[in-house]
Parts: structure tokens; sequence; C-alpha cells
């Protein structure tokens, strides 16, 4: 039985993959002041991270001033999904396996759980399952490229393998060092006073996302290239692990991503790394230069 893949556009997901291996996109959106950027396969990365480096090109417009530029995004609605899924099912496919970002992060989920019960309401053959991915960007991505491998097998159902996957999430680890606290504070996501505290300290904070999929506290450095070491031990439980591989997701800043690898090569000279950058929907509230340290710890006969 064929079965289909359908992700969010949180997942950063390369659009020439996602179209070689027929998985079906849901793409999120941002607003910038009165503009809607849709991050669909036409959209502008580098364009869109430009814009925070030009906040004072904002100044002219009336209302508007340097502290209020802070992007606002939306998950994808029920239709973007159950579009989604019926292009599936006029495939000729009657299992659908859904991969979204976490719960505590979007509403994607929650779109994608309400498109699935309509169309399994009209179409009672298929079946639909979705998986939080309990992180964004990247963990996505694998579990994404694991049931591609497991499909190919053709010895699991629809059902077993987003059963697999659920599981395996709980073993991609994601770190995210914040270069700064800003973009938290201005999206509201960050309270006045820890703002301040932390802006006094100069402090970097460092978050993960725990086993119910929210961004919890970390860590901190006082520096971003203490940051960047801190966020690989964080990675490996203080190097007692070693990852199958580790991927670098970042927004504006390559530089960081880069030095990250290096640090990376440094104490692991043989490990497959991979640098991404993020679409920009998950970095908005987070700020455009912060840097995720992806570790996968999945299990291998998954892979084979």
């Amino acid at each position: 039985m064929k079965i289909g893949l359908v992700t969010d556009s949180g997942s950063d997901l390369p659009w020439d993959f996602a179209k070689e291996n027929d998985v079906k996109i849901a793409c999120m959106t941002m607003f910038v002041h009165d503009e809607e950027l849709k991050e669909d396969e036409n959209f502008d990365r580098e364009a869109y991270y430009k814009l925070f480096e030009e906040e004072k090109a904002f100044l002219h417009i009336p209302k508007l001033n340097l502290y209020s530029f802070v992007p606002k995004t939306s998950q994808p609605n029920p239709k973007d999904y159950s579009d989604a899924y019926l292009e599936h099912i006029k495939e000729g496919k009657k299992e659908i396996v859904v991969v979204t970002v976490s719960g505590g992060l979007s509403g994607s989920v929650n779109s994608a759980h309400l498109a699935a019960k309509q169309v399994m309401r009209q179409h009672k053959d298929v079946k639909i399952f979705v998986v939080s991915s309990l992180s964004a960007s990247y963990p996505e991505v694998f579990l994404i490229r694991m049931a591609l491998k497991l499909i190919a097998k053709k010895k699991y159902s629809g059902e077993e393998i987003a059963e697999i996957l659920t599981k395996q999430a709980l073993k991609i680890k994601t770190i995210i060092l914040l270069p700064t606290l800003r973009y938290l504070w201005k999206g509201g996501r960050l309270g006045t006073s820890k703002f301040l505290l932390g802006a006094m300290l100069r402090k970097k904070p460092i978050v993960t996302m725990n086993e119910e999929g929210n961004v919890v506290p970390a860590g901190s450095a006082k520096d971003v290239q203490k940051g960047l070491q801190e966020a690989l031990r964080l990675s490996t439980d203080d190097f007692t692990k070693v990852p199958k591989n580790i991927t670098i997701v970042y927004g504006s800043s390559l530089e960081y991503a880069n030095n990250m690898a290096e640090i990376i090569k440094e104490k692991y000279p043989t490990m497959d790394i991979e640098i991404a950058q993020s679409g920009g929907s998950v970095l908005s509230h987070l700020g455009p230069e912060s840097i995720g340290v992806i570790s996968d710890y999945t299990d291998k006969e998954y892979w084979e």
C-alpha cells in the first residue's frame, strides 16, 4: 500500500527534496508590518533575514520604530493540510503520515489533526496519522527521512511508521543558542524583568526542547563562542554520548554556523555535519542569529 508523507514548512525540509520524494508541505506565514510572506518554495530567505539588519529602514513609517519590529507568524490552517492530504488521496494513497512542529511551538499540529478528522470523515477508506516532532526544523527532517526509509522497506503500515517516528522523536536532541534576548522579549515571550536581568548580566541563553515539546532553559554563556562550545557539550550530555550525525541550523549568521562546525570537528573529526539555513518561521521569535544544534540519536536499525 502506498503511504503519503506531509510536513509543515517549519521543518525546513528542502523543497527540491520534497518534490523528489513526493512529500507535501503545508506552509506557514509570516507578517512583516503590512506584508504577508508565505514560507513556500518562492520564499526569499536572504531577503527576509536582511529585514532584521535593516530595522532602521522602517523608522519613517508612522507608528513604527526600531522596537516594534517583530515578525508575527501563523501556522498552516486546516485547509492547507486538507489540500495536502487530498493531493495524496488523488494519487491513490490510503495512508498518510504527517510530521509537524511541536505543539509547544506552533498550532500546526492542531491544524493537522483537525484537517485529518475532516478528510477521514469524507474518505472512510483513508487513514491519517499525525506525529509531533517535539521540536521544529531538522528534527522534522530527520523523521521524514526515516519515514521514507521505512516506506521503502514495504513492511510497515502507516500506523506502524507513525508509532516508530513518535518514539524516535524522543531520541533527537535540540539545543539552541540565543545570541540575544531581544526577539523573545519584543515578541512578548519574555518578561521585561528577565530581559533586563539578562541584558545586565550580558548572558547568552541556551534552550532545549523537553519531552513535551516545550522550550526550556538549558544553560547560558558569557559570549557566543563559549555558547557554541556549551551547546555541543549539552548536545552530547557532557561528551558522554556520540550522535550519528549533527545538523547545524542557522538563520542570518553563516559565520556562527561555520564556527560551530569547527568546534564539532575539533571534538569529533569524523562526525557527519550538515549545515542548513532555516526558512524563518522558527527563528522569527528566537532571533535570526540563533544557532540550533540538532543531534541524531535515533536507532540505527530504522536507517538500514
